[in-house]
């Protein structure tokens, strides 16, 4: 724990003062993460966190997992709602899933062991983002973006295996009391605004955390080793670095390496489905509330994201081959 506290408070007191020493570089840093979260992030997501917020608070999730929950219940040995709640985090994108699972905590739907299974299939990246940003935007072919989107998804479906665990006894929801449509609204605007302010936040600071490593050479001095090897071993060294801290602009990063596509491909597999930290803290957000600790969350997406690679690397050799 000690440990920790330092990392923490040599992490926190380092940020502070770059901003002393550089305002001018770190403050525009933080407002260029704003502006993207703004303009790239933001449209997507509050809707999203908005309308579905409604259908949890509305008992849509009871009435959709009763009809398609079987089958996530049998294969993962979690609670039917986990169907819908994998529905809902795919079709929005990070940290939906995870917001979704401390709604329903929250309302005593699911216990901490159910959350803990489901969260790490249900822990995805949007098709919008994948196809249009990641293929079509970053690397120039839209055909890559559902590549890695196929990789991505299988990548959530097997990594929930990996945790499945034993079934756990069933265990009658209870009733909630039926809340009427005034009372569905205000919270779930109030509930949204709140929700994508914290992602707003961390969207932010990452990025001038990215900058940091970067305008500190602290890139340049962890890949000298893989320079050694080759500028293309150092260039993949630092995009994954970078992924690790920010997913956008790590798949930015790999896209300019001199890898071949399919290591590429793969490279942005495993980026997609780790998430990097900015999505990691985003998502503790909510879990915490679900008593999920970091560590398991980590966990399971550092497993995600090398299954992701592996699926990504074979479907990029055999797509586009060499």
């Amino acid at each position: 724990m000690r440990t920790k506290k330092i990392v923490v408070y040599a992490f926190a007191l380092g940020m502070i003062a770059l901003l002393l020493v550089k305002p001018e570089v770190y403050t525009k840093s933080v407002f260029n993460g704003l502006i993207l979260f703004a303009v790239s992030v933001l449209p997507g997501m509050f809707p999203f966190f908005f309308y579905g917020k409604i259908l949890t608070l509305s008992g849509f999730g009871d009435d959709f997992s009763a009809v398609l929950g079987k089958p996530f219940s049998k294969v993962y040995r979690t609670d039917k709602t986990s169907a819908y709640v994998f529905v809902m985090s795919l079709l929005s994108g990070y940290p939906v899933g995870a917001r979704m699972l401390a709604d329903f905590y929250e309302n005593s739907l699911l216990d901490t062991d159910e959350c803990k299974k489901i969260s790490t299939f249900t822990s995805t990246g949007g098709p919008i983002f994948i196809v249009g940003t990641v293929g079509a935007g970053l690397f120039g072919d839209k055909r890559i973006g559902y590549v890695i989107l196929a990789a991505h998804v299988l990548s959530a479906l097997l990594n929930g295996l990996v945790y499945r665990g034993k079934r756990a006894a069933e265990k009658p929801h209870p009733k909630k009391p039926a809340k009427s449509p005034d009372n569905v609204l205000s919270e779930s605007i109030n509930s949204a605004v709140l929700s994508v302010l914290t992602v707003g936040g961390y969207v932010a600071l990452m990025g001038m955390a990215a900058d940091a490593l970067s305008n500190l050479k602290i890139l340049d001095a962890l890949s000298a080793p893989f320079g050694l090897i080759s500028e293309t071993a150092a260039g993949i060294f630092r995009s994954v670095v970078i992924s690790a801290v920010e997913m956008t602009r790590g798949c930015l990063e790999i896209e300019k390496t001199a890898a071949s596509l399919p290591l590429k491909i793969a490279l942005a597999s495993f980026a997609v489905s780790f998430g990097g930290l900015s999505v990691t803290l985003q998502s503790i957000t909510f879990l915490s509330k679900c008593k999920i600790k970091a560590g398991f969350y980590l966990l399971s997406k550092t497993t995600q994201g090398l299954i992701g690679f592996l699926i990504g690397f074979a479907a990029g050799y055999l797509f586009f081959g060499i």
